[in-house]
């Protein structure tokens, strides 16, 4: 099967204009944008290991470009998406604000590609992330993380998470919404 980003894009100028009326986060050293049909390569190579998401095997090609077109269409079938996280203009991960077949509240999930770990990239874009979704004024957000991803639970703490609970094998941290934090 050819690679989904080998494939010629006839509407390429369709999707550009559409891009450009999404929203774009910049902190300090990130900038947090829509995802760009090149940026599938880190996407793939972040999700070809077995996961949670895919039962513990290593999926198949098919089934990561699912998931990624998943995540993208979000935008125009409901306001909310993946952002791709750029440090220096080069993609180094993703942030997931948004909602997935059958969630209950918007979720705040984030990749960074190894290389990329360990420099605060997770910590920064998902602040960003979190204020943006906070400004949307988003009642109920949260996050589902592995019990044994102690680094994504102690990110998530960091961010204001708490556990509430367990869903699917996942544990669940929920964030107060901006009405609610002290001013």
């Amino acid at each position: 099967m050819l690679s989904p980003v080998s494939l010629p894009c006839p509407g390429a100028d369709i999707a550009v204009a559409a891009r450009a009326t999404l929203p774009v986060l910049a902190t300090a050293r990130l900038m947090l944008r829509a995802p760009e049909v090149e940026d599938f390569a880190l996407f793939e190579r972040l999700f070809s290991q077995p996961s949670a998401k895919f039962l513990g095997v290593a999926p198949e090609v098919e089934a990561i470009w699912a998931q990624f077109t998943n995540y993208v269409a979000g935008w125009l079938l409901r306001g909310d998406g993946m952002f791709t996280v750029c440090h220096g203009g080069v993609p180094v991960g993703f942030v997931f604000a948004g909602v997935e077949p059958g969630d209950r509240a918007i979720e705040l999930g984030f990749f960074i590609a190894p290389e990329a770990q360990r420099r605060g990239f997770a910590l920064e874009a998902a602040e960003a992330a979190l204020g943006h979704l906070r400004a949307l004024g988003t009642r109920e957000i949260v996050s589902y993380v592995a019990p044994e991803n102690t680094a994504s639970q102690a990110l998530v703490q960091k961010l204001g998470g708490v556990q509430t609970g367990a869903l699917e094998g996942a544990l669940v941290f929920a964030y107060t919404p901006a009405a609610e934090l002290p001013q």
